[in-house]
């Protein structure tokens, strides 16, 4: 009798742990998401579906601070050459600065550091920021996660998180992103006026396998 009771217990457990295990391997998946990639010499080239432009971001250094939280600074080179420090820290992607380091004086440090894109994206995330940009113009943001869509550009294809920023200032203007898990910004647009800019990723140096 004792041993008939003991074969659906033992079942029992096997159900158990494998529910455990399949658990935690989602976990571990969700938890490596990561829609803003930053690795020392990684880089990334866009090109504006017009023809007329291209820039590209490289991460050059990471420096590791007082409170455990790693800084990385990305410039970026578009005629010309911008500066910003990222930490990646509490589900946030955190900007502490900018600045146009050939232009004197042009430069903006966030204090607090300006939440720049929750990481992991999740669609429906809704967050606001208000300061000053590199020009000391004041500028509102109002950002909201969409959710994925198929993106192709000339890097490839991708299941990209689509994410729309409402910004107030001046000139208002919305900008629309397409970020990709594992590879980062892959598509984005900006719209004003008769402002309309659109750029696509044309290649990165860890580039994988495009999604089929």
């Amino acid at each position: 009798m004792t041993k008939a009771r003991a074969i659906p217990t033992i079942a029992f457990a096997i159900f158990l742990a494998t529910i455990t295990a399949t658990g935690a391997q989602k976990s571990k998946r969700n938890a490596a998401a990561d829609y803003f990639p930053l690795h020392v010499d990684d880089f990334w080239t866009y090109r504006n579906t017009s023809g007329d432009g291209e820039y590209s971001l490289k991460v050059l250094s990471e420096e590791k601070q007082t409170d455990g939280s790693t800084r990385y600074l990305v410039e970026m080179l578009s005629g010309v050459k911008i500066d910003s420090l990222f930490s990646k820290t509490n589900g946030w992607v955190l900007m502490h600065g900018e600045r146009y380091p050939e232009h004197e004086g042009m430069e903006s440090k966030y204090e607090p550091a300006k939440q720049h894109l929750p990481n992991p994206l999740v669609a429906g995330t809704k967050w606001e920021w208000k300061g000053k940009d590199v020009t000391q113009t004041d500028l509102q943001e109002m950002n909201k996660v969409i959710g994925f869509e198929k993106v192709t550009v000339p890097a490839g294809k991708f299941r990209a998180m689509k994410v729309v920023s409402q910004v107030t200032g001046a000139s208002p203007f919305t900008k629309t992103y397409w970020y990709a898990d594992g590879v980062g910004l892959v598509k984005s647009k900006t719209e004003g006026g008769k402002i309309s800019y659109n750029w696509e990723l044309v290649d990165y140096s860890f580039k994988k396998k495009a999604e089929k």
